[in-house]
C-alpha cells in the first residue's frame, strides 16, 4: 500500500491532498493540464519535497516532514517513467536499459541477466543492439519501461505514457502497456488526461483539480455519480449541482438548479439513496448532484403531451455527429448525434443524443428552437 500526504506551495500553485494506492494495482491520476498530476509524481519519486507531507510504501517511510525523513530519489526503490521517455540517443537499447544499473557498479554479468529480463517483460529481446532512431514510437516506449524495471522498483510512476505516441500508435501500444502491467504486479501510480486511459488501465481512479482531489473511486464510480461537471463531461452525462427543494414521494424529488445572472430552474428527479439504511438520505434544503442520461431527452418541435415531468424550450446552440474506430481504423460517424440545447431559463445546457434520422426528420440546425424533455425516472439525484 502506498500512501502520500502533501501539503505544499509551487508558486502561485497550492497543493494539498491525500492519496492513498491499493499494493499490486494501477492508480490513475486523471485531471486538466496543470491541476497536479505530474507534480504529485515528483513529489511521490522525491524529485520535489512538499512544506508539509508523507510518502510510505507497504510500511517504509522514505519522506516525513515532520520527523524530518527524507530519502533521495536514487535510493527510493521507485521506477519514473517521464512523458518524453528522456531516452539517450547516442546509446543502444541495452545501454539505456543498463544505465541504472552501472551507476549502481553492478557486476557485468548482472547487468547482463537483468537486462536480459527487463527486455523480454517488454517484448523487446533481439533488438538490444539498435538506438532509438531505430525503433517506432512505441518501442521506445517499452525501452523507457524496462529501464525502470531493471532497477526492480517497488513502485512504477508513469508520466502520460501514451501522450508522446501518435493516434494510431497509441491504439495499438494501450494493450500491451495493460498486459505489461497485468502481469508484473507491481503497485503503479499512472498520469493521464485521457478519460479512455483512465478506464483501461485504473483500478482506482484519482480526479485532480487544482491541486486537490475532487474525486476518487473505481470506473463505475466515476461513470455512475460524477460529481464535477468535469467528469460528468468526460463520461458524456448531463451533469447538474443543485438544493433538494421537496420530496414528492419516497422516490422522486424536486431539485433547485440555479447559474449565475439566470433564474432558477428546477427538475423532478428520482432520489438515489447511496447512504446507509439507517440514514433517510439528503434532506430538504440539502446539496445534490444530478445526471440525465443524453439517450434519456427527446427533442420536439412543440411542447409534447407526454408524461415526461422535465420539458424545456431553448435554442440549439451545437449539433456534433459522433465518430468511433474499431480495430485501429479511421474514425467514421456512427449515426449518433449529440445536440445542445441552450434553455431559456439557465445558462446551463442540455445534451440530447439522437438518430441522424431523427436529426433530419426535425430539420434540426443550430439556432432553431426546440423542446427538450426527460421523465423524473430518467434524472437521477444523490449526494
Amino acid at each position: 500500500m502506498l500512501t502520500g500526504s502533501f501539503d505544499t506551495s509551487l508558486g502561485s500553485f497550492h497543493l494539498a491532498l491525500h492519496l492513498t494506492a491499493e499494493a499490486g494495482k494501477t492508480t490513475v491520476l486523471l485531471g486538466e493540464s496543470g491541476s497536479g498530476k505530474t507534480t504529485v509524481l515528483r513529489l511521490l519519486a522525491g524529485l520535489l519535497q512538499p512544506a508539509q507531507g508523507h510518502v510510505t510504501l507497504d510500511g517504509v517511510t522514505y519522506f516525513d516532514s515532520g520527523r524530518h525523513i527524507s530519502i533521495p530519489p536514487q535510493e527510493r526503490p521507485f521506477g519514473y517513467v517521464f512523458q518524453d521517455y528522456v531516452l539517450f540517443p547516442h546509446l543502444t537499447v541495452f545501454e539505456n536499459v543498463a544505465f541504472g544499473l552501472r551507476a549502481q557498479r553492478l557486476p557485468r554479468r548482472l547487468i547482463v541477466q537483468r537486462v536480459g529480463e527487463a527486455l523480454e517483460k517488454v517484448h523487446l529481446s533481439g533488438l538490444d543492439q539498435r538506438r532509438p532512431a531505430q525503433l517506432s514510437g512505441g518501442q521506445q516506449q517499452r525501452v523507457a519501461i524496462a529501464r525502470a524495471l531493471v532497477l526492480q522498483p517497488q513502485l512504477l510512476l508513469l508520466d502520460e505514457p501514451l501522450s508522446a505516441l501518435d493516434v494510431q500508435t497509441r491504439r495499438e501500444v494501450r494493450q500491451e502497456l495493460r498486459r505489461i502491467l497485468s502481469q508484473l504486479g507491481i503497485t503503479t501510480v499512472m498520469v493521464t488526461h485521457q478519460y479512455l486511459e483512465a478506464l483501461l488501465f485504473g483500478h482506482q481512479i484519482v480526479v485532480l483539480e487544482a491541486g486537490s482531489i475532487l474525486q476518487q473511486g473505481n470506473q463505475r464510480d466515476l461513470l455512475e455519480h460524477p460529481r464535477s461537471s468535469y467528469i460528468a463531461e468526460l463520461v458524456g452525462t448531463n451533469f447538474f449541482r443543485g438544493f433538494l427543494t421537496r420530496r414528492e414521494s419516497q422516490a422522486i424529488c424536486t431539485v433547485r438548479v440555479q447559474d449565475d445572472g439566470k433564474q432558477a430552474i428546477e427538475i423532478k428527479a428520482t432520489l438515489e439513496e447511496r447512504q446507509p439504511s439507517s440514514n433517510q438520505g439528503p434532506r430538504e434544503g440539502e446539496e445534490v448532484y444530478m445526471v440525465v442520461d443524453p439517450r434519456s431527452i427527446t427533442l420536439s418541435l412543440a411542447a409534447s403531451d407526454s408524461s415526461a415531468s422535465n420539458v424545456f424550450r431553448g435554442e440549439i446552440v451545437q449539433i456534433l455527429r459522433m465518430e468511433s474506430a474499431a480495430n485501429g481504423t479511421m474514425p467514421f460517424h456512427d449515426g449518433r448525434v449529440r445536440v445542445s440545447v441552450m434553455p431559456e431559463t439557465t445558462t446551463l445546457p442540455l445534451i440530447a443524443e439522437i438518430t441522424e434520422a431523427s436529426t433530419a426528420r426535425l430539420e434540426l440546425q443550430e439556432g432553431k428552437l426546440i423542446y427538450a424533455a426527460f421523465k423524473a425516472t430518467e434524472a437521477r439525484a444523490y449526494n
